[in-house]
């Protein structure tokens, strides 16, 4: 399980007001005493990295998404074959109930799973190459070359499939990432918006600019979408009766 966020908004508003709090920082180096030495610029160089890593997660996301398109395709192509084995089984085992099951799958339609397809394919296909049923197939119109496009399209699917899992883990391992540098961010903004705290306190009018800067009223987000899940609204009271 890739690790959570510890907060609970967008992380294009982690880097679009974490900019803003490290550019402040940046900017009033008062700061620094509160803080430890190097902590800015590890800041500023985590929102380089939670940045890319984001947008790699986009970039993974959106390869298994095509990917997935063309499997597709071939699952189609490869159900087609299917149909084609079980209807020329049907007609050289007629009559031969558990063989036509048992063998080539007739009637076995679930898990709809790729997977599951693939290995009813992978059955079907090694249960026409049995010398017993060759033949009788053979007599039916089924061709050996019927057989070799089968089973082309067969392992055309599973090199698809295995890509497409090896994608979806890479993804993982993305969000695993990108949410690891999310949280050391997020943690370093509160440390520097603490330490703006201390040095401009907000009992001082004076300081609201600055503090502003810092986003010390707006960062985290509150509400919807922002630092904290939305409370359910308090039921009404019913009135009291007379």
């Amino acid at each position: 399980m890739p690790e959570e966020l510890k907060f609970h908004f967008s992380i294009a508003t982690l880097l679009r007001d974490g900019d803003a709090v490290t550019k402040a920082a940046e900017t009033h180096i008062e700061v620094n005493p509160h803080l430890p030495d190097g902590h800015v610029a590890a800041t500023r160089a985590l929102l380089g990295t939670v940045g890319a890593d984001d947008a790699a997660i986009k970039g993974k996301r959106s390869g298994v998404g095509t990917l997935t398109k063309e499997q597709n395709a071939k699952l189609d192509k490869l159900n087609k074959w299917i149909a084609n084995a079980r209807k020329t089984a049907g007609l050289a085992f007629k009559g031969q109930d558990v063989k036509l099951r048992e063998e080539f799958q007739v009637g076995i339609n679930e898990p709809h799973d790729v997977a599951s397809i693939l290995q009813r394919a992978r059955i079907i296909v090694a249960s026409i190459k049995k010398a017993d049923n060759a033949p009788v197939l053979k007599a039916k119109g089924w061709l050996d070359a019927d057989t070799g496009a089968f089973e082309g399209v067969l392992s055309n699917l599973a090199t698809t499939d295995a890509t497409q899992e090896t994608g979806k883990s890479g993804a993982k391992d993305a969000t695993g990432t990108r949410n690891r540098n999310a949280n050391l961010l997020y943690d370093n903004l509160l440390a520097i918006q603490n330490a703006a705290d201390l040095q401009w306190p907000d009992d001082h009018s004076a300081n609201a600019g600055i503090r502003d800067e810092f986003r010390l009223n707006t960062f985290p987000p509150r509400g919807r979408n922002g630092g904290k899940p939305d409370q359910p609204p308090t039921p009404p009271v019913p009135p009291t009766q007379p």
